[in-house]
């Protein structure tokens, strides 16, 4: 299996809303859900997506806006008066669900919050999928966004080295040969390794000693802030080689990996 394309985005408040989605929809989707289409959109210009594409999502918050608007709703008018709207796009499994009706797509799908180890659990869960037969091709996507107020709560309990930050990618998973990288689980030989660094000594030792022997990078340092999933939104695509990734947390290592770059 491959992963046939690839797209991230970073650093980038508010992207422009793509033209599939529709001004109505617009208006009650929120800012992780917009970021989360805005990635998906700069993988759409290669080929519409079949409709039997199976849909993941990663992310460790949900939609940190929308569950501060509920919440203040309630506060401000009772249980009886919250807002439907910031409900809907509270809750982990929303942007799986818009992209899914938007994009009319009719395969499996599944939201995951795995924290440090999310992005290749996704990769995980789509190759589970192509290898049932369960759907033609894997939409996956790994994206979180922060307020003020997360940013520097995440950022005093974990006692981070990095700034927090937020991004998404998206990437496309497919069966068979074609362009794109290949895509295998576990550890396999590649001289570049890149992981989603440590937040622990004992993780970032656990990180640093499985990439003896090869150039390592820490996505967090690529991209100048972390967050749990920042590993696949930093992703050096170009470079032709095959790159051996890494997600730690709590001592529990998950790897994968991606050969060299066939073009298209």
């Amino acid at each position: 299996m491959r992963v046939s394309r690839y797209a991230a985005l970073v650093g980038q408040a508010d992207p422009p809303w793509p033209g599939w989605v529709p001004p109505g929809t617009r208006r009650r989707l929120d800012a992780l859900n917009r970021l989360c289409v805005a990635a998906v959109e700069s993988i759409l210009p290669a080929g519409p997506l079949a409709a039997e594409t199976a849909v993941v999502v990663a992310n460790s918050y949900g939609s940190v806006d929308s569950t501060l608007r509920f919440i203040t709703s309630i506060g401000s008018y009772g249980d009886h008066a919250a807002s439907p709207t910031a409900f809907t796009t509270s809750v982990h499994n929303s942007s799986a669900g818009v992209l899914g009706e938007l994009l009319h797509l009719h395969g499996p799908s599944s939201t995951i919050s795995q924290g440090g180890t999310g992005g290749l659990t996704v990769l995980r869960w789509a190759a589970m999928m192509l290898t049932a037969q369960r759907a033609s091709a894997v939409l996956a996507v790994v994206g979180d966004r922060h307020v003020a107020w997360s940013r520097d709560i995440v950022g005093r309990l974990s006692a981070c080295p990095w700034p927090i930050g937020d991004g998404a990618a998206a990437l496309l998973i497919e069966d068979g040969p074609g362009p794109g990288r290949e895509l295998r689980l576990g550890s396999h030989a590649a001289e570049l390794t890149m992981d989603g660094g440590g937040l622990t000594r004992g993780d970032e030792a656990l990180l640093a000693q499985a990439a003896v022997g090869t150039r390592r990078l820490r996505a967090p340092d690529v991209l100048g802030s972390w967050w749990p999933c920042c590993l696949l939104a930093a992703l050096p695509w170009q470079d032709p080689g095959a790159l051996q990734l890494r997600e730690v947390e709590d001592g529990h290592l998950a790897e994968a990996w991606l050969g060299p770059l066939t073009p298209g």
